[in-house]
Formats: C-alpha cells, sequence, structure tokens
C-alpha cells in the first residue's frame, strides 16, 4: 500500500523515542516519504537514517527551543520587538539550512499572529464546545475578537512582510522554497487577505502557499473564513498540504473519521502539491494506516 503521500513526524511524538522506529512503523503502515515537523530537536536528527526520503521540513525544526516557548516569549517573525523579531527570523533561517543539507526543496512557514489577548479566542472556542454557535453571547464574543484583532494587525503585518523578505532572500540562496501556511487560530497569521499580500511581495516561486486542511475546517466551523474560500483563492500558489481532518475544532485526526468535505478538497488540490498525513500521535497505527487508505482511494 505504498503511495507518494507523505507521514509527519508529528505521529511520533510521544509515541516512539527515536526517529528510527517511527519511520520503520511509518513504511510498515505504507509510508515511504515522511516530513520532519517542529517537535524534532537535533539529537533526534542526529539519528537520521541517511536513506529517509523526506518531502518537507515545517520550523521550528529544529526545534531545540520549542514552538511552544518561541511563541511564549513572542520570538516570532511576527514581531514588533526587533530582538524577538530577529529571534524569529533566525529560528526559520535554521529550518532553511536544515532543509538545504538534507536536500530538501521545502519549507513549512509560520507566519506568526496578531498581538491580542489569547483569551479572546479561548472564551469563543468554549462557547462552541459548549454549542452555543451563532447565540447572542457567541456573537458579541466573536465581534470583540474580530475588532482586536483587525486594530492591531497591520502593525504586526509590517513586521511580517520585512521577515519574508529576509528569509525568502536567505532561502533563495539555497533553492528553498517557503510554504506559507494557514493557521489553526483566529488571531494568528494569515487570514485570506493577508496571505494574498504576503504571496504578492513580489518574491516569485521562493515563496508559496501551504494548505492545513484542518486548520481551514476548524476556522470556517468557528464562523470566520469558509475552508472553500482558501483553495479557490491559492490552490494556483500552492507547495503542499497537510491532511487531517476534524470534528468540531478538533484536529489532526486520521483522514476519513471527521467533518472535513475531502470530496470539495479533492477537486482544487494541484497534482504538483506535496501531501503529508499530519495525523497526531493519539491516532491509532490502524487508524493511520485506514486514514491514508482512505485518500488513496479517492485519489487525494
Amino acid at each position: 500500500m505504498a503511495s507518494d503521500i507523505a507521514l509527519s513526524t508529528m505521529w511520533a511524538v510521544g509515541r516512539f523515542p527515536d526517529l528510527g522506529g517511527f519511520f520503520e512503523a511509518g513504511r510498515a503502515l505504507g509510508f515511504q516519504r515522511f516530513e520532519l515537523n517542529h517537535a524534532v530537536d537535533s539529537a533526534m536528527l542526529a539519528g537520521l537514517p541517511p536513506e529517509t526520503r523526506i518531502t518537507g521540513v515545517h520550523e521550528p525544526c529544529p526545534a531545540d527551543i520549542s514552538m511552544a516557548e518561541l511563541d511564549r516569549r513572542n520570538w516570532l517573525i511576527s514581531a514588533l520587538d526587533e530582538e524577538d523579531r530577529q529571534r524569529g527570523v533566525l529560528a526559520t533561517r535554521r529550518s532553511i539550512d536544515l532543509a538545504s543539507a538534507l536536500g530538501v526543496p521545502v519549507v513549512i512557514v509560520h507566519p506568526g499572529r496578531v498581538d491580542v489577548d489569547p483569551e479572546m479566542e479561548a472564551t469563543l472556542v468554549k462557547l462552541h464546545k459548549a454549542g452555543r454557535f451563532g447565540q447572542p453571547e457567541y456573537l458579541r464574543a466573536q465581534a470583540r475578537l474580530t475588532e482586536a484583532r483587525a486594530a492591531q494587525a497591520g502593525m504586526n503585518m509590517q513586521a511580517v512582510r520585512r521577515s519574508l523578505v529576509e528569509l525568502a532572500g536567505h532561502a533563495a540562496q539555497r533553492h528553498i522554497r517557503l510554504a506559507l501556511e494557514n493557521r489553526f487560530h483566529y488571531r494568528e497569521i494569515p487570514l485570506p487577505d493577508e496571505l494574498e499580500e504576503l504571496l504578492d511581495l513580489g518574491l516569485g516561486q521562493t515563496v508559496g502557499y501551504w494548505h492545513d486542511i484542518g486548520h481551514a475546517q476548524v476556522l470556517e466551523h468557528l464562523g470566520f473564513a469558509p475552508h472553500q474560500e482558501w483553495l479557490q483563492r491559492f490552490a494556483s500558489r500552492m507547495i503542499g498540504v497537510h491532511l487531517h481532518d476534524v470534528k468540531g475544532t478538533q484536529d489532526h485526526l486520521a483522514a476519513g473519521s471527521g467533518q472535513v468535505d475531502w470530496e470539495m478538497v479533492a477537486g482544487y488540490l494541484p497534482a504538483s502539491a506535496l501531501r503529508t498525513c499530519e495525523f497526531h500521535a493519539s491516532n491509532s497505527p490502524q487508524q493511520v494506516a485506514a486514514g491514508l487508505q482512505w485518500l488513496i482511494d479517492r485519489q487525494i
């Protein structure tokens, strides 16, 4: 049951003590290609078998400073503080250098966030889980979050534009493409109009789009951009796609086990797009195998 679809090392986190066991298990389930995600540190990379076929590096990788720590400290490419922004740029540059050393052509990039109180979004998610979607309390919370984000976004986007120009120059010298990923949280960058702005910075083929199916679906469930909008607007700029399913606001489920309209998605995915199953470690081996077969059967 081999296919061209890769498996992210997300499935390894907490399930395997080292990457060797993960690759062995992945191959037994039908995967011949793999993506290094943002939980892989330098110690794990030291044991990377040279024959392993890596299709993409998802920054920050190596994650010697974890994604959660970078986020907590706001060491992101969207940071308004120049020293913090430079730390975010450095983390992404390290991922570009790793991809170059491994002969991997793509680095998947998180373009940062808008600096608003995360509790506003947490409140919205709690209301959604409580079945309050569309009710007055939910709509008020959604409006507060939308207005706060809109008031702040311009400043953070200015930092992202500057960072991306710097990173694109570094990547182009190494023949690496940067794939900007749509994000899970509404407070994160980019929304569709922001993505269009970043893709139109004049950085050519160095910068493109990475579509995360689960992230787009969760934002639709919360009442923000429809999933299909991302695909309609940016399929022609798509470098790759993260394949996983969603139930409500829970993502990274095995494909075919949730609420994603896979037929709609399949109609937009370019044949050239890299495909990666980004399944959480809570999915059993049987669920991972079933998810891969689901995608193969539907030619996704």
